[in-house]
C-alpha cells in the first residue's frame, strides 16, 4: 500500500511488517482447506462500530450484524464457499467459549495480549485505531496532566469488563473494569468515580454514528494519549479448532491480496460512516 493510500484511507493497516502480527508459537501443518464447511463467529453484544454492529432501520437495531469486519470476512468466506453465522453475546462469554473451538471458532476485532495468544491464532492485522483518554471537564476543569503513556496511572482509570488494556502498559489491577458497557462507563466518569477512561477515537465516533452518542455531554473532553502507537486488530481463530491452521491460512492469504489490490480500502470506504472517516483523519 502506498503512503498516499494509507493516509487517505486512514486505515493504518501495517500488513506484511513484523509489527502487524504478534509472534506465534509453532503451529501444526495446515489441514486441507476444503474440509471447512461452516464457521461460527461470536462478537461483543455491546457492538464495535463501525467494525461490527447491528444494522439500524428507522433508528432501531435489527438482528443483522454489519460493519467493516463483517464485510471483509464475508468476502473471504464467499470466495472459499465457507458458510458462517455471527452471534452477538457478552464479550467475556465470547472469549471463553470461542477459546474452546466448539460452539464458536472465530472472533472479530481481537487485540493482542500474551494470554490471548495461548488460545487463539492471530490473523494479519486488518485495521488500526488511535487511543484517546476521556475525562470530565466538570470534575477536572483544568484538564489532566498527561504528557506520556505512564502518566495515566496517576489517575483512577475505568474500563469495560473483559476488554484488553495491556496494550497501554496497564496491568489488570490498574483499571476498574466494573462497567458492563459504555453507558455504565460514561456514567461512572460523570459521577467522578474515576478520572478517565481509555478508548479508541474511531469507536466513540462510531457509536455516535449509529445513534448512541456517549460523548454528547459537553462536559466530557478527550485528548490523544501521547506516545501510544496505533492499536492493531486481528481476526482470532481458536487453537482448539481442528482446522484452525487451514482457516488462518485462508484468512491471511486473502487479507494480503485484498490489501495489495486496494480492496480493503474500498470496503472501508463503503462501511465507515462519514463521521468515523472524519475522526480517523489526522
Amino acid at each position: 500500500m502506498s503512503r498516499t493510500l494509507l493516509r487517505n484511507s486512514a486505515l493504518c493497516i501495517v500488513l506484511g511488517s513484523a509489527a502487524a502480527m504478534p509472534a506465534r508459537a509453532a503451529d501444526p501443518a495446515p489441514a486441507a482447506t476444503d474440509q471447512i464447511g461452516s464457521i461460527a463467529i461470536c462478537e461483543d453484544e455491546n457492538e464495535w462500530p463501525p467494525y461490527s454492529y447491528f444494522q439500524r432501520k428507522q433508528g432501531k437495531p435489527t438482528r443483522q450484524v454489519v460493519g467493516y469486519a463483517v464485510d471483509v470476512i464475508d468476502e473471504i468466506f464467499k470466495r472459499h464457499q465457507i458458510a458462517y453465522h455471527i452471534d452477538m453475546i457478552p464479550w467475556n462469554r465470547c472469549m471463553a467459549v470461542a477459546a474452546l473451538g466448539k460452539e464458536y471458532q472465530l472472533v472479530f476485532n481481537l487485540s493482542y495480549n500474551p494470554e490471548r495468544l495461548k488460545t487463539f491464532l492471530f490473523s494479519r492485522a486488518y485495521y488500526a485505531t488511535t487511543t484517546y483518554y476521556f475525562y470530565s471537564r466538570r470534575n477536572n476543569p483544568t484538564g489532566l496532566a498527561i504528557k506520556a503513556p505512564g502518566d495515566v496511572k496517576k489517575y483512577r482509570i475505568c474500563g469495560v469488563r473483559g476488554y484488553n488494556y495491556t496494550g497501554y502498559g496497564l496491568a489488570p489491577g490498574d483499571v476498574d473494569q466494573g462497567s458492563g458497557d459504555f453507558t455504565a462507563l460514561v456514567a461512572k466518569l460523570q459521577l467522578g468515580r474515576c478520572a478517565l477512561f481509555l478508548e479508541k477515537k474511531e469507536i466513540m465516533a462510531g457509536y455516535a454514528a449509529i445513534g448512541r452518542d456517549y460523548l454528547a455531554d459537553p462536559d466530557i473532553a478527550s485528548a490523544p494519549v501521547p506516545g501510544v502507537r496505533p492499536s492493531l486488530f486481528y481476526y482470532g481463530v481458536s487453537r482448539n479448532y481442528a482446522l484452525a491452521p487451514a482457516l488462518m491460512r485462508i484468512i491471511d492469504d486473502e487479507l494480503l491480496t485484498m490489501e495489495s489490490s486496494g480492496r480493503l480500502h474500498e470496503l472501508w470506504a463503503k462501511a465507515a460512516p462519514k463521521l468515523v472517516r472524519a475522526a480517523m483523519t489526522p
